[in-house]
């Protein structure tokens, strides 16, 4: 198996508001990935300047003089407002957008929705990731948050949620705050850290930017996440450990419309074990109309053996209030160039026969 460098994909990571400016801070830290962007906004400028390791804007400087929203969504709704031309020029060009950003202040919850809306009519590709604030801090932020959080699942194609709270059940009591911090970053960083290797390499079976885009299209809720796997027999085990993260409720994929399971190895996987973690996502499926999307792409670096990361969409919507919050998030469809839309029966095509033709050499 061999893997080449594909078309130049431009994915852009950005953080909103000071804890997305943090996590971002982390994970540009840790990826090892030179052609893929990293930014921080925010209405703060002295939270910027923490940002050392990646470009940052800071918007509003005519309302918030630089101090900050206040804690108020919209005063930084606002500011992005005021600063769409240069926050439009900052996603030009991107095929992809990945947010981050803490719910229940005042920048990453005001401003996030007006950066994917500009997103959105360029014909973006938006997923989100966002962090709820602690149950302890008040209701106050529960509310603010949880209209941020309607708003930004109706705009964006995919949204991950992840509680503040889910720290102490997922971690050691003793841990410290930051240390807890840093720990929902970097598993936030394994998921795009995977979604980039999945989409900037091409592998013995590829998923490209197109599948990616045709899976986010579908209506409904999704699930999404990446497990472990430490030799060739325990690739099943890792499919499911995907959607049983800790700092999330546990993800159903039961009836979803399509799945894309990308597995990423150090070295060849077994024929037969590759078939069993497929079987085995047949059976979580539970759906003989589903759409598989599949890909293998190696990569001698990973520290383990290998790693699963499942993306499922069009998963039948559960209704949930919100102090019960699950990671299974509606989906907006996704806006596709006509340019780049496929031809239905492209998708009946098994991804290895879609390779047939391409030099791999």
């Amino acid at each position: 198996m061999q893997n080449i460098q594909t078309e130049q994909i431009n994915i852009h990571v950005i953080g909103v508001g000071g804890c997305g400016g943090n996590a971002v801070n982390n994970m540009a830290s840790l990826c090892a990935h030179d052609n893929i962007r990293f930014s921080s906004v925010n209405t703060d400028v002295a939270a910027l300047h923490r940002c050392s390791n990646h470009e940052v804007l800071l918007i509003g400087e005519a309302t918030t003089k630089g101090y900050g929203a206040g804690a108020n969504p919209d005063v930084a709704s606002d500011a992005a407002i005021q600063s769409k031309d240069a926050l439009a020029t900052l996603i030009k060009d991107a095929d992809l957008i990945i947010i981050i950003a803490g719910l229940g202040g005042g920048t990453g919850s005001g401003a996030t929705p007006i950066l994917i809306e500009l997103a959105k009519e360029s014909d973006i590709d938006v997923m989100c990731f966002v962090t709820l604030p602690f149950k302890a801090e008040g209701g106050k932020r529960d509310d603010i948050a949880r209209n941020a959080l309607e708003t930004i699942r109706s705009k964006a194609n995919a949204t991950l949620v992840m509680s503040n709270d889910s720290l102490l059940s997922a971690l050691d009591e003793t841990v410290g705050l930051l240390s807890a911090f840093r720990h929902c970053d970097i598993q936030m960083h394994k998921i795009v850290e995977a979604i980039i290797v999945m989409l900037t390499n091409t592998g013995y079976i590829n998923v490209d930017i197109n599948d990616f885009s045709h899976i986010l299209s579908l209506e409904g809720d999704t699930a999404l996440g990446v497990g472990i796997a430490e030799d060739d027999s325990s690739l099943s085990a890792a499919l499911k450990h995907a959607l049983e993260n800790p700092l999330v409720d546990k993800q159903s994929i039961i009836g979803a419309q399509g799945v894309i399971a990308q597995l990423t190895c150090k070295e060849e996987p077994s024929l037969a074990m590759y078939e069993e973690m497929l079987a085995t996502l047949q059976s979580l499926v539970n759906g003989p109309q589903t759409l598989i999307i599949t890909g293998v792409t190696l990569s001698p670096e990973l520290p383990h053996f290998g790693e699963v990361l499942v993306i499922a969409t069009g998963v039948p919507s559960i209704e949930q209030s919100f102090e019960e919050e699950k990671n299974v998030i509606p989906m907006k469809q996704a806006s596709v160039p006509a340019s780049s839309k496929k031809d239905a029966a492209y998708l009946d095509i098994p991804a290895f026969v879609r390779l047939q033709g391409r030099d791999l050499n």
